[in-house]
């Protein structure tokens, strides 16, 4: 998740993730289209402060834009254009910060963050420690479904089965459900415990 060793690497994550989260925010209350291409401009520095090579950063940040670029058209031709317009720059706009964080901040502090969030939980009975895990576990291998995907679409297609989604989709489901039990045999071996702690009566 971390990349080279940019400007953004040495902020603390907490006070990363509490920007995206006030950028969230804050753009929505922007509706001058001139102040929001101002904040794309600085998503797009934070990017290129993570001093990830362009080259890789290109293919993701086009599918981004043709998403976004969708949403646009379908928003201009239900509710007119102006408002299509803002919010495809606030889309764009907190993709590409929520990005700039993603390659800057290592897994492990990630992981940290997510617990300290939801530590609040541990008061109505729930177990911030199991919660992070199953959200970083979620967040981590989103890129390797992909590439199971477009391994298993490949191989399809060197088949000459270009035009059947269940040749796909059912060993993409097989390949996955095999992942979560080897994730969960790994975790079983390591004897994780989410448990917390319970304290002695006095």
């Amino acid at each position: 998740m971390s990349g080279p060793d940019g400007v953004l690497n040495r902020i603390p994550p907490a006070v990363k993730f509490s920007v995206l989260f006030g950028a969230g925010i804050g753009l929505y209350l922007i509706t001058w289209w001139p102040a929001l291409a101002g904040t794309l401009l600085i998503a797009v520095v934070a990017l290129l402060a993570t001093r990830v090579p362009v080259a890789r950063l290109v293919r993701p940040i086009a599918g981004l834009v043709i998403i976004i670029g969708a949403v646009v058209i379908m928003t201009g031709l239900t509710g007119g254009w102006p408002g299509a317009r803002l919010s495809g720059l606030r889309l764009i706009t907190l993709c590409l910060l929520a990005y700039a964080i993603s390659l800057s901040t290592r897994f492990a502090e990630f992981l940290a963050v997510v617990e300290r969030i939801v530590a609040p939980t541990a008061r109505i009975g729930l177990n911030p420690a199991r919660i992070s895990l199953a959200l970083s576990l979620t967040v981590r291998f989103i890129p390797d479904l992909r590439d199971t995907y477009q391994g298993i679409r490949e191989a399809q297609y060197a088949r000459g089965l270009q035009h059947r989604p269940v040749a796909t989709l059912v060993p993409l489901i097989i390949r996955t459900l095999q992942s979560a039990d080897q994730i969960a045999e790994a975790i079983d071996a390591r004897a994780y415990d989410t448990t917390q702690p319970t304290e002695e009566p006095s």
